[in-house]
């Protein structure tokens, strides 16, 4: 063949901005001011640092930003360029995106390394090409590209789980392969921990509680329990072909930097922040830029990819005033079944939809509903993760995505209506358990606004796209309508929220339906009663910083420090880095966080005290001490305060049983929602209504009700030898009553009552997990003060408790819940916990409390 010209390029343009005006097979006219400003800062200012982050609203074309400044990094300096999505089907987007807008030849990625294309490899390795791949892709035991010079990770502010998933061995109980490895780490942890929790585990309950409930092994124990576990789990995976084998093999040998979480069905183990200065192709970058279109102020970034200082460039002037694209939000405030009519008929009328939810189980019932009732196609996010086409092409389709609330985009005409159900919080263990168990939830606001921001932002990609965005369940209803909420949200925003709430209010299903269509027209009825109204109120909002945020940002050089020094195993630097952080954080709203930052310093100097460094004897006493008050509701935290290193984690002291049944509570309280009064108001009438009840059904059933609502696990039976109901705290004790409401207080006790309430306890046992010594108390509630001759035999160990001073009980119980309600902002909030844990006591509510106000009340005592 004839020998080939060599053609360099001597003559890259001085920026990204000219570079783009010279390829002329673009689409896309010109970029616009602000993404050449941004350009031009970064070249300015940020052109030789190691960590630089691009924050660009979302819609306001992050994407051209990021391949130009790679596109001319890649000519001008000759670097190997690698662009990260978070899932291949951004990469796939990505790619059709540079070409066919911006006339710009970028190379795809995807898939096995062994499927490369040699062409495809070679240009890459000889900068002479873009290489797009996927975070998986780069973060992974061996990656082929082991060796960029500029890494450009598109969507960062996702970037956590990603990232953090290259340290994360996540076991899951009913997972192909995962089963018997799960079981083997159950038993190892069962004498560890209670026995609710690991009946949690491993029990088949399928209910809200159960599904939130998360937990941590305390250090200690862990440590305790690292060889067997390193034991156990290289011979489960020992000729097994399991993709956990990778995350175990770059932890395996640093777990005493690690934490073990554990839910109901699964177990984790992972570092508190990504170690990625420990993965070469990341950490040996000349830069990594990190695009977003919310980076946080907080530090949140720097804890989400493990590096201590992060460069940020500021947003391009008015976009903090002025937002992308229009949202029309439509708050429905029917019951269920209103809402699913009134949801289908909105998607009849738009066409596509995009639907976005928090697991596959509602995935699942919404696909089935759309299938049934209105006949449209489905889609998820795998059918639709290499091309869109196959729904945008669809006249009448439906796109439904499970706990993925961005890089799905559907710009212009190619979905009007997104329908968004369940807030997005945590989405991982780690952080349920700061969130939910540290009530740290001050360090993930920014995380949860974030998601947020995303998930309603998925049609409204440009300046002209325009989307009506439905708000489905009560937790994200009350994120929206909640107006000290709203203010930490971009004006514009606030303002969309703020006029969809005001045409919700009292509207019908025809409002809703000719409201939409209005907006679907887009024509001068909307420009002048929507967009106009929307632009007026959003010159009255204004946005505040999230509170702690200064605080935040001044510690996480410090986390981070804290993550490398203990990675490496130096506990005094990783002690100092701690206590730096605990004197950065003193913020109150950061409680919760510094109680963390206590038990990981409590950790570290026990460990080192462990490992022989002098003077760590009694510091990890006193950090604990110290973590322990700042987050009172956790069990076993109070018990590493108290210096118990044999820890006998299946000693339950009364606060701690108190404590199980406030975390209850907070989810019932969570789940009728604090938006409005409606749900609260009717399960309070449901149980005052029926303690006044003659009908003994309606009696017992607002006495299961009651018990709910206080945080016990209550129910009822009408099998034979079930009490009516019981209430229980956990697998140690449990009450049974027997309500005998409906009886005449001049009648007697008949023996068949007696025998019953004497008999429960087999039953108790029979039927629920309780442990063999577990306390059951029995409790006769009746207005009756004689018992048939026969009946006191059995009554020996029956508690009384006189019918109308139980109904005032209860009454004064529903009080103290109403009362408590109105301080309750949400769940995790450790000093709400406080407050309500003492009212408990104050107003006899906690078990200790109720079994001493029955325990003198000896029911043979009693009756005549």
């Amino acid at each position: 063949m004839a020998l080939k010209k060599i053609r360099r390029n001597t003559s890259t343009p001085d920026s990204p901005e000219q570079l783009f005006n010279d390829l002329k097979n673009r689409v896309y006219p010109a970029m616009l001011s602000y993404q050449a400003d941004v350009t031009r800062k970064y070249c300015d200012e940020a052109l030789d640092s190691a960590d630089v982050a691009l924050q660009l609203p979302t819609g306001s074309g992050k994407t051209l930003v990021g391949l130009m400044i790679g596109e001319w990094r890649r000519r001008k300096f000759e670097e190997r360029i690698l662009y990260v999505c978070p899932t291949n089907q951004l990469v796939h987007q990505v790619v059709n995106e540079a070409a066919n807008k911006y006339g710009l030849q970028v190379t795809a990625f995807t898939g096995s390394k062994s499927q490369y294309s040699a062409s495809d490899k070679r240009a890459y390795k000889s900068a002479e090409t873009i290489a797009v791949t996927s975070y998986s892709s780069l973060f992974n035991t061996a990656p082929y590209f082991e060796n960029p010079e500029v890494i450009i990770l598109d969507d960062a502010h996702s970037s956590e789980n990603y990232i953090a998933e290259f340290w994360t061995l996540r076991i899951l109980r009913f997972l192909d392969g995962h089963e018997s490895l799960f079981d083997a780490l159950a038993a190892l942890l069962k004498p560890l921990i209670q026995m609710t929790s690991y009946q949690k585990m491993v029990g088949i309950q399928e209910d809200a509680w159960t599904r939130g409930w998360v937990d941590k092994l305390p250090t200690p124990h862990f440590l305790e329990i690292t060889p067997d576990l390193i034991n156990i789990i290289d011979t489960h995976l020992q000729g097994e072909d399991l993709d956990i084998w990778y995350s175990w093999s770059v932890i395996r040998n640093n777990l005493h930097a690690c934490h073990l979480y554990i839910a109901a069905y699964e177990i984790v183990i992972r570092p508190l922040i990504p170690p990625t200065f420990s993965h070469p192709p990341f950490q040996n970058a000349k830069q990594r830029i990190y695009m977003s279109a919310t980076l946080g102020s907080g530090g949140d970034l720097e804890r989400l990819t493990g590096r201590k200082k992060i460069q940020r460039l500021a947003v391009p002037s008015g976009w903090d005033t002025q937002g992308i694209g229009r949202r029309f939000f439509l708050f429905p405030n029917q019951e269920n079944q209103e809402n699913q009519a009134l949801v289908l008929s909105l998607m009849k009328n738009a066409g596509r939809s995009l639907v976005l939810v928090p697991h596959e189980g509602l995935a699942n019932t919404v696909r089935e509903q759309v299938e049934k009732e209105i006949k449209f196609k489905t889609f998820n996010a795998r059918d639709i993760e290499t091309t869109k086409s196959p729904f945008i092409e669809s006249a009448q389709a439906v796109t439904i995505v499970a706990n993925r609330y961005d890089g799905i985009d559907f710009p212009q005409d190619e979905c009007r209506l997104l329908i968004a159900q369940g807030l997005p919080k945590a989405t991982n263990l780690q952080e349920k358990f700061i969130m939910s168990r540290m009530g740290a939830i001050t360090l993930l606001n920014d995380r949860i606004l974030t998601r947020v921001i995303q998930a309603i932002g998925r049609c409204t990609r440009s300046p002209t796209d325009y989307s009506a965005v439905v708000i489905l369940g009560d937790e994200l209803l009350d994120y929206f309508l909640d107006k000290n909420r709203r203010r930490y949200l971009h004006p514009e925003l606030q303002a969309e929220i703020f006029f969809g709430q005001e045409q919700s209010k009292e509207a019908t299903t025809e409002d809703y339906l000719e409201n939409f269509d209005i907006f679907l027209q887009h024509d001068k009825e909307w420009a002048e009663g929507g967009d106009d109204e929307i632009l007026s109120l959003r010159n009255e909002m204004s946005q505040l910083a999230l509170p702690g945020t200064d605080d935040l940002r001044s510690s996480v050089e410090h986390e981070v420090k804290y993550q490398v020094h203990l990675w490496n195993g130096s506990f005094p630097n990783a002690l100092e880095a701690c206590r730096a952080v605990l004197g950065k954080i003193q913020d109150p709203s950061l409680q919760g966080y510094r109680a963390l930052w206590n038990y990981l310093a409590g950790s570290v100097t026990f460990m080192g005290h462990a490992s022989g460094v002098d003077g760590y004897q009694l510091l990890f006493k006193d950090y604990y001490t110290q973590a322990s008050k700042g987050a009172p509701t956790l069990p076993w935290l109070n018990a590493l305060s108290s210096f118990q290193q044999e820890l006998d984690p299946q000693e339950n002291d009364d606060d701690t049983q108190a404590l199980i049944i406030i975390e209850r509570m907070e989810r019932v309280l969570e789940q009728l929602g604090v938006r409005h009064d409606r749900k609260f108001e009717a399960k309070e009438r449901i149980i005052l209504d029926g303690l006044v009840s003659e009908k003994s059904t309606e009696f017992e059933t607002a006495h299961v009700e009651l018990g709910h609502l206080l945080g016990y696990e209550a129910g009822n039976s009408e099998t034979n030898g079930a009490p009516d109901p019981w209430w229980q705290v956990d697998d140690k004790l449990c009450f049974a009553f027997e309500d005998h409401s409906s009886a005449k207080a001049t009648s007697q006790l008949s023996v068949d009552k007696a025998r019953q309430a004497h008999t429960h306890p087999n039953w108790l046992r029979s039927k629920l997990e309780l442990q063999e010594n577990a306390t059951i108390i029995r409790i006769l509630v009746t207005p009756v003060r004689k018992a048939d001759e026969g009946a006191v035999p059995h009554l020996k160990n029956v508690y009384y408790w006189a019918l109308s001073d139980f109904q005032d009980w209860a009454k004064n119980a529903l009080s103290v819940i109403r009362e408590s309600r109105k301080t309750f902002s949400g769940a995790a909030n450790v000093v709400w916990r406080a407050e309500a844990l003492d009212q408990y006591k104050l107003h006899e509510l906690t078990p200790a409390a109720l079994i001493n106000k029955v325990q003198d009340s000896i029911a043979s005592d009693i009756l005549e």
